[in-house]
């Protein structure tokens, strides 16, 4: 062949994967038929008989390979749409633009700040409560309520100690935190624009943000979550800048010192961290093996040193561990629903049901949605039989394991879940101990702070968990579907943090716990159409 022909010949086209698609329909047609048997009072403290999952029928077959259909040839649709007629994004060369980060910043802080005035000086909750207290001295310090977070608090409540009221030290505190919240999504928000999304599609981005009251809500609300999903937001920052150098800034020391930063706040902000951490880990440097011998030295030292400070450090500093029973929820849930299901049990297994709760009183405690009406019982006790009693029972009733799974996590699956638990919080809870703290609201002194008001209630807008699962979903198999393969890694923190909470989760309702996939939605919009990575 001549190298005219050769160089006119056209490069051939890889052939997308159908598999891809049809995995992710059949996860969603399962999620629309597990879903609709699941009927809900509204409130996660509802008992058995209010919350419950409906016993399957034939017709549910029917549903599921209809969903199943429909999800995949709405796939299918979408990725032929994404390969046909939209165009890689082409990353902006240049610097970077400041005037953009400041405009997003302006925007945010003036966005949110009515919520903030409302809200004077910023939400105290229960989690809230327990952080001060224990660095007033109230409380021993206990890392089921990370000890960093807390350190973190008490610089604030020192401060405010230190001028005579712990109200000061609530508005230093969500001061901070609103304008690190407002700086990182303004980053984020320019960091997009770079990689080449369009400025109207940064600006939609930017309205939703600064409209949204859920984001105006996380920034002044003392939680650990915002600052731990700020650092998991990094860290898919990084994963990006990764997978499109194809590996390369595994080398890198400027990179490896970004990494380890991020990955200290993750692993240190909360509890779950840790197994993101090590998961994606496993992972990232399977794919750049030949690559991460540097990344893999930080990571491994980060980790190990991360693990002496949870462990013995905190032990000889006399922190507490974080209880067993926090990690047991959902076996502890599924062993209450056989009970009060007249399930099938041997005699030396109910005598472990009834050794964590007396069997009679798990008809009155038990209910579906949330393990604290049991773990918190002035009656309940672990036992040491949990894990051997936990497998047998199970075997003799599966069924009812699965529903009582459902009926713990069901809120992070199923599509449009709503509920009034943790999704929206705001206000002043009252102190554990005898110290005070005051709330006004600000803005109804204000001219035209009644509209404003009325405005905020307005864009109160509920994002389902289970909706915002489906939606990575979706784009994890159009990416795999174009064979994006490595660019899927940038998913990986979202999925790992959804995939603790299937194993452990605590309540079945609650956005804090995953507000990660509602921060990055813009980036999981744009994913499927970034450039790949050189081969």
């Amino acid at each position: 062949m001549s190298v005219e022909k050769l160089e006119n010949r056209e490069p051939k086209k890889t052939k997308p994967l159908l598999w891809p698609l049809a995995a992710a329909a059949a996860l969603i047609g399962l999620i629309i038929c597990f879903g609709r048997k699941i009927t809900f009072s509204g409130s996660v403290y509802a008992s058995y008989t209010e919350n419950y999952f409906e016993d399957f029928v034939w017709t549910d077959i029917l549903v599921f390979l209809l969903a199943a259909a429909v999800s995949f040839a709405v796939l299918y649709l979408l990725g032929r749409a994404i390969g046909r007629w939209s165009r890689p994004l082409q990353e902006r060369k240049g610097r970077y633009s400041k005037k953009l980060f400041w405009l997003c910043f302006a925007v945010l802080c003036l966005a949110w700040l009515p919520f903030f005035l409302m809200d004077f000086p910023g939400s105290v909750l229960v989690d809230s409560h327990t952080s001060i207290a224990q660095v007033l001295g109230y409380q021993n310090f206990n890392n089921h309520f990370p000890v960093l977070y807390t350190l973190f608090v008490g610089i604030f409540i020192k401060l405010g100690q230190a001028l005579g009221s712990l109200t000061i030290g609530v508005f230093l505190y969500s001061l901070t935190q609103y304008l690190l919240m407002a700086a990182g999504y303004a980053f984020f928000l320019t960091w997009l624009y770079q990689k080449g999304a369009k400025k109207w599609f940064v600006a939609l981005c930017l309205a939703f943000y600064a409209l949204m009251q859920t984001f105006a809500m996380f920034a002044v609300i003392m939680w650990k979550d915002p600052l731990f999903t700020l650092a998991l937001l990094a860290l898919t920052v990084l994963l990006v800048e990764l997978v499109q150098s194809g590996g390369v800034l595994c080398r890198s020391k400027k990179f490896c010192v970004c990494w380890a930063a991020v990955l200290f706040g993750v692993i240190f902000l909360r509890n779950n961290g840790i197994f993101i951490v090590v998961g994606l880990l496993l992972v990232v440097l399977f794919v750049y093996r030949k690559q991460g011998k540097r990344l893999l030295g930080t990571s491994l030292c980060l980790i190990v040193g991360s693990c002496i400070i949870l462990g013995p450090v905190y032990s000889l500093a006399g922190v507490g561990e974080d209880t067993a029973v926090e990690s047991l929820g959902i076996p502890i849930q599924q062993i209450a629903y056989v009970v009060v299901s007249g399930g099938e049990m041997t005699e030396e297994e109910a005598q472990t049901a009834d050794t964590m709760l007396p069997l009679e009183r798990y008809e009155e405690v038990y209910t579906p949605c949330i393990v604290d009406s049991i773990k918190w019982d002035e009656d309940f006790r672990l036992t040491s039989a949990l894990a051997k009693d936990w497998v047998t029972i199970g075997i003799k009733n599966f069924p009812a394991y699965v529903k009582a799974y459902c009926l713990q996590t069901f809120g992070f699956w199923k599509i449009g879940a709503r509920n009034g638990y943790g999704d929206f919080a705001s206000g002043l809870s009252d102190p554990l101990y005898e110290y005070t703290i005051e709330q006004v609201n600000l803005l109804e002194k204000l001219p035209g702070g009644e509209i404003l008001s009325q405005i905020q209630h307005v864009l109160r807008i509920h994002f389902s968990a289970g909706t915002l699962f489906v939606l990575w979903l979706v784009c994890l198999a159009l990416l795999l579907y174009r064979r994006q393969f490595r660019l899927a890694l940038v998913l990986l923190p979202g999925f790992l943090l959804w995939g603790t909470l299937m194993l452990a989760t605590p309540v079945a309702f609650s956005l804090r716990y995953v507000y990660l996939l509602l921060t990055a939605m813009p980036l999981v919009v744009v994913l499927p159409r970034m450039m790949p990575e050189p081969k």
